[in-house]
């Protein structure tokens, strides 16, 4: 009977980490992945890990203060940059890397509009967008087990009738 225990906790046991596995693997290949783009990115960003880069909410990627401080930090450049999209009403999600130091880059940006569909929005002020946010320092490395470690984070801009509304 002890046997029977033994080799049931040990098939157990493999069938979980079987399965930890394949699912991690199906999960990781449905975020897409930010690399150093050299027409793209004005800088390469130093990544710890490469090969695991993590969701910011998996690891507690944080900025200092908070959303909160991320819009007190924004609107006053939005306002002085005068950071317009015409008429247009949407979003635009700028994506990044947070490495296991702290530091910031490959950003990328994609637009939905109100529908959700892909849109583009003016290159230029989504550039502007993108400085504000390469400005932004006070980032905090997520981890656990005492170790950090890279992640991706991402900032969005609800866009109604041409301006920036709110930061989420």
């Amino acid at each position: 009977m002890k046997n029977f225990w033994n080799i049931y906790l040990l098939i157990s046991g493999i069938l979980a980490i079987g399965t930890y596995v394949i699912l991690n693997n199906w999960v990781s290949n449905f975020i897409e992945p930010i690399e150093y783009d050299m027409s793209v990115d004005k800088e390469e960003l130093s990544i710890c890990n490469p090969d695991r880069i993590f969701q910011y909410y998996n690891i507690s990627t944080a900025y200092s203060g908070g959303k909160r401080a991320i819009k007190q930090q924004f609107l006053p450049g939005i306002e002085k940059d005068q950071i317009s999209f015409g008429e247009k009403d949407g979003n635009i999600a700028i994506r990044f890397i947070v490495n296991c130091n702290g530091e910031i880059g490959l950003f990328r940006a994609k637009g939905t509009d109100k529908d959700i569909k892909a849109t583009d929005f003016d290159k230029s002020q989504v550039d502007a967008l993108i400085k504000l946010v390469s400005e932004l320092d006070g980032w905090q490395a997520g981890g656990f087990t005492e170790k950090t470690y890279d992640s991706y984070y991402y900032i969005n801009f609800k866009i109604e009738k041409g301006r920036v509304t709110d930061i989420f």
